[in-house]
């Protein structure tokens, strides 16, 4: 009975050993029931010897593992997903399997070729750990990705798909080959989220084309308020319907007074200036040298009526 038993977990022993869940242990002893494995009495010393070398090489190279899966969770910490992580993936359930190949028995083929299978399925099993964690990782790029693409504009056109196809692409690349993982529920959270943003943003466009239609609003409100008090002033000062608005200017003859005139609206401005000839470049040497006052500083008066 001794002997059945250890030839039993000698055979899937990989699977027991290396972490293998109770529903993994009792599928194995139903397969050893239906004859999936040699009877005991069957079982050489060099069987029960190669399986239990492919155990302790399981285990090596599954601890070995162990360590690239804590380097790769320390990166995904850092908020950015691990570029070309199903590669990465491929070459860590590679070098597994390589170090179990390297001590794994050369005989007893379908037993090894069983563990083998054990090991990778047990290797993809802790790699999916960190999967997860790129696929949050790629989750939260996604949004921002969606949130830069709607604060550069308010019109959004392509923000949810944009983010969307970046998703896919990119946790369609992290996917081990031969592995059995999937993002989809992911995908859903994600589509979610960005749906729940597309709402606030749209409410948010509304409001700000609300407070320009009402900032429209106002303005025509004053510009119709302006042109009435325009009205007003022209009437209360005589510049109603009929009423010109006059303007004039007259330099006395050989004076440095420049006299100007304008009545408009209602409001008359009379400016007296005292600046010397503009034209006095012209007259050469024997022209015009002195200005009015020290320095030839110019003198202007505006009074208003």
């Amino acid at each position: 009975m001794v002997r059945a038993q250890l030839a039993l977990f000698a055979c899937g022993l990989v699977a027991v050993r290396a972490g293998g869940s109770a529903v993994e242990r009792s599928a194995l002893r139903a397969r050893a029931l239906r004859g999936g494995f040699k009877p005991a009495e069957e079982l050489s010393e060099d069987a029960l010897r190669a399986a239990y070398t492919c155990k302790e090489a399981s285990a090596e190279a599954l601890a070995a593992l162990d360590g690239k899966v804590s380097e790769m969770a320390k990166a995904l910490e850092m908020g950015e997903p691990i570029a070309g992580f199903g590669e990465a993936a491929d070459k860590a359930t590679k070098d597994a399997v390589e170090a179990f190949d390297a001590v794994a028995p050369k005989r007893n083929k379908e037993l090894v070729g069983a563990a083998r299978a054990e090991l990778k399925a047990a290797a993809h099993a802790k790699l999916h750990v960190a999967f997860g964690q790129q696929l949050q990782v790629l989750k939260a790029k996604a949004i921002a990705i969606y949130q830069d693409s709607v604060s550069a504009s308010d019109v959004n056109v392509q923000g949810m798909i944009t983010a969307d196809q970046f998703f896919v692409r990119e946790a369609a690349a992290s996917i081990a080959s031969g592995a059995s993982w999937s993002y989809a529920a992911e995908r859903q959270s994600l589509q979610g989220i960005l749906q729940t943003l597309e709402r606030e943003w749209k409410k948010g466009v509304a409001a700000k084309i609300q407070a320009a239609q009402q900032m429209s609003t106002a303005m025509q409100y004053l510009q119709v308020q302006q042109a009435q008090l325009q009205q007003l002033q022209q009437q209360l000062y005589g510049g109603g319907a009929g009423k010109w608005n006059v303007g004039a200017a007259y330099r006395p003859p050989d004076t440095n007074i420049n006299l100007s005139f304008n009545h408009q609206q209602g409001r008359t401005n009379i400016v007296a200036s005292m600046v010397p000839d503009e034209q006095q470049s012209l007259l050469g040497a024997n022209g015009f040298t002195n200005g009015v006052g020290p320095a030839n500083l110019g003198v202007t008066v505006n009074v208003n009526v």
